[in-house]
């Protein structure tokens, strides 16, 4: 040994000036786990870091700084020796300490001696401590989950993290050696890299987005740092990029951009099919009315009218597709039958199916009820026939099938049906969908169409309604061989609701109607189509104009029929101030909107109006609507 002490000491300082480490050698493992702690830093340790010169004290029985510092336990000291560890800039890193010399006292020799050995401790502790400033930056960059790649200043890969290899698929070793253009797209021009090596090269630092490619060709975004480090010269020596994976973000981005554009389109296109469904109300009652007035004119009159009535149908039906698609409210689910549910939309997509498709059809029998609102489903019917129809392009058969499963098929799904479910099976025998595809079927804006052929909504709006009625939907598929979609839905308790029929003579009436519409040629329908019915009807073509008449003749007045949407005072207005007047007033509601489709509707038939028609009607409808709402006092 060196100095010839009985115990030796080596300490290092944290950041604070505090004890982080203490090595000891002399004492017993025994009486070091006695202690139980960390020396204090008070007395002849605190000395020491206050000192800049070595402390010899051979007799410390005298010392001040010696003097009650010692817990129970602690070996006893007679001499010491100790000297200050620091850096080169002058920072305290520890302290060297020995005591109890066996040969007597502590020397000069002995002091020039722990001036060498603190020399080279305090190489060795900045070196240890830059080490593991080094190991712990590592550990934060490979625990990062943005992307770290560091280049040399010709772009070659020195170094990537953990999170490189998630986000871009490539792992370490495939990167290191390469250059980033490994990720290159393609979608950026040739400029776009000339500015970014412009910008870095410099000195400066470059941020901005990518559009990259994986290993395995899907795109991914990046927002992105790239900024030089410089050598002692301070010439660059290293690139560092930083990229954070935004891909996620900039979906949702621009499904919230796209979804406010349909909110803005369905906006438009609801009062476009409100309008629409006002006009062809006049045209579909008229052609009812001349239906009766021409049955004895031939049969080429006959064929025109109907026609005329068909065309106009059509119409409506697309209208009112438009209002379903654009509605907002809460689905009101009933107790319906599928199976008619079906039947209803066949009748629309045999519109839309060319003749080279056949359309099969195989509806079970005695199916159970479920509850939903039909005209949500109809519209996922139509989407997964339109679907179908564009993967045959060469023809093919669409095949709709539903039947009762059991209750097990949800139990997959988490989904629970003590009464099992109902399925309904939308097949083709088109192109198929590629398995990597299949995934991501449901996702808003994705498609499997050429650009311009679909707005990839279609599965989206068909997934959530069927998620909005309790149900699921999957998908089978092989590729040139078809695709069948299977939906299905919780068995319902109770029977499905049906219409009653009424006959000729059941629509006749002898009650008084005020008609409330800013539409001239839908009041004089309305006139037309009740009057041979033996209605008394008097018209009124504003909401003050109602008033006025209703405040006048309000004891002859048996029901109004008030229209939403006209100047002065709106619908909702004249509802309320008609009831001001007269609180058990009779009120059907007639809208070219669907009952949920304007707000405002579903509050009035809360409110007290006794039914709602949607325009635009037919002369049963309209008489089926004014029974129901006079039958407590029919005349």
């Amino acid at each position: 040994l060196l100095i010839d002490a009985e115990l030796s000491a080596i300490a290092i300082y944290d950041e604070h000036g505090k004890f982080k480490k203490l090595r000891v050698t002399g004492v017993e493992r025994s009486t070091i786990r006695q202690l139980r702690r960390l020396p204090e830093g008070k007395g002849i340790l605190k000395l020491m870091q206050l000192t800049l010169h070595p402390v010899r004290i051979n007799d410390v029985s005298t010392h001040e700084a010696f003097s009650g510092q010692f817990p129970e336990g602690h070996p006893v000291i007679k001499n010491f020796l100790g000297y200050p560890i620091f850096s080169s800039s002058g920072k305290p890193l520890g302290a060297l300490y020995f005591a109890n010399k066996q040969s007597g006292d502590f020397t000069e020799e002995d002091e020039e001696i722990l001036k060498a050995i603190a020399s080279d401790s305090a190489v060795a502790i900045q070196r240890a401590e830059e080490i593991e400033a080094l190991e712990e930056f590592k550990r934060i960059i490979e625990n990062s989950f943005d992307a770290i790649v560091i280049t040399n200043r010709d772009g070659v890969i020195l170094y990537v993290n953990r999170a490189f290899e998630e986000i871009t698929g490539y792992t370490r070793k495939e990167a290191i050696g390469r250059k980033p253009n490994i990720l290159k797209s393609g979608f950026h021009e040739p400029e776009f890299y000339r500015d970014l090596w412009k910008t870095i090269l410099s000195k400066k630092p470059w941020k901005g987005e990518f559009i990259n490619k994986r290993k395995d060709g899907t795109l991914f975004t990046t927002s992105t740092v790239i900024f030089p480090l410089f050598d002692d010269s301070g010439e660059i020596s290293q690139f560092v990029s930083i990229q954070r994976d935004i891909t996620e973000e900039k979906k949702l981005y621009e499904q919230l951009l796209r979804a406010q554009k349909m909110e803005a389109i369905g906006t438009l296109a609801g009062g476009i099919a409100h309008d629409f469904n006002n006009i062809l109300t006049a045209i579909l009652g008229y052609a009812e009315i001349l239906k009766d007035a021409v049955k004895d004119k031939g049969e080429k009159v006959i064929k025109a009218v109907d026609i005329i009535e068909r065309s106009a149908q059509k119409g409506a039906d697309l209208a009112n597709k438009i209002l379903n698609i654009t509605r907002k409210e809460k689905l009101e689910l009933k107790v319906a039958d599928l199976n008619t549910i079906v039947r209803e939309a066949i009748e629309l997509i045999k519109r839309s199916i060319p003749k080279d498709i056949e359309i099969k059809v195989t509806l079970t029998k005695n199916l159970p009820p479920i509850k939903a609102d039909p005209s949500q489903l109809h519209q996922v019917i139509m989407n997964l026939a339109i679907n179908a129809r564009d993967a045959m392009p060469n023809g093919g058969i669409l095949h709709i099938k539903t039947e009762k499963v059991g209750r097990e098929n949800g139990a997959a799904n988490g989904l629970k049906s003590d009464n099992g479910f109902v399925k309904l099976s939308v097949s083709d025998t088109g192109i198929g969908i590629d398995k990597d595809m299949q995934s991501k079927i449901f996702d808003p804006f994705f498609t499997t169409k050429e650009k311009g052929r679909g707005t990839g909504l279609g599965l989206y709006i068909v997934h959530s309604i069927i998620t909005n009625h309790g149900g699921y939907i999957n998908l089978y598929s092989e590729p040139n061989k078809g695709t069948r979609f299977s939906v299905y839905l919780p068995v319902a308790k109770g029977r499905a609701q049906t219409e009653e029929e009424l006959r000729p003579e059941q629509l006749e009436g002898n009650a008084h109607i005020l008609v409330v519409d800013d539409e001239k040629e839908i009041t004089d329908l309305v006139k037309d189509l009740l009057e041979p019915l033996g209605y008394r009807v008097t018209i009124a073509n504003d909401g003050v104009e109602a008033l006025e008449i209703f405040r006048e003749k309000k004891d002859e007045i048996d029901l109004v029929i008030l229209d939403m949407i006209m100047p002065k005072l709106n619908g909702a207005e004249v509802f309320q101030r008609l009831k001001n007047i007269e609180k058990n007033v009779k009120i059907i509601i007639a809208s070219g909107y669907t009952d949920d489709g304007l707000s405002g509707i579903r509050e009035l038939m809360k409110s007290g109006a006794k039914g709602f028609v949607q325009k635009p009607f037919t002369r049963k409808t309209l008489a089926k609507a004014i029974k129901e709402a006079l039958k407590e006092e029919a005349k």
